[in-house]
């Protein structure tokens, strides 16, 4: 029983190995802040490079590094291309430090139709009150 178990445990590690190493191509993610995506709802235009053939949707996460836990975009979107066309996201709380200059980061993760991810990427914005 116990060698049933050590095999079983050597086999499921190597399955978990050969599917966590394989490393998810890098997007390029550029996003610029204009008035009125802050302290606003209306969600910036995301420009994407790199990004994958057969990418059906994009996870987008923006929060406040100087802020932990306030969590300003959580959002699944299609995706139609290199762009997140400005006013998609329906759930974003724009930046809007309380006082001096904060630090937003936006995580993207491009998928495919089943869910898997693709590419991910990542931009640190500052923007001052």
């Amino acid at each position: 029983m116990r060698r049933w178990l050590c095999a079983l445990a050597v086999a499921l590690s190597a399955g978990c190995a050969a599917v966590d190493s394989a490393p998810l191509a890098r997007l390029g993610v550029s996003v610029t802040f204009a008035p009125k995506n802050k302290c606003q709802g209306v969600s910036p235009r995301i420009r994407l490079t790199n990004v994958p053939a057969h990418v059906a949707i994009y996870e987008v996460e923006m929060r406040d590094l100087d802020a932990p836990g306030y969590q300003h975009w959580s959002e699944t979107l299609p995706a139609n291309g290199a762009v997140i066309p400005e006013g998609a996201g329906s759930g974003y709380r724009g930046p809007c430090p309380p006082f001096g200059q904060h630090r937003y980061e936006v995580d993207v993760t491009a998928k495919g139709a089943e869910g898997q991810p693709l590419a991910h990427g990542e931009t640190i914005v500052p923007v001052a009150r």
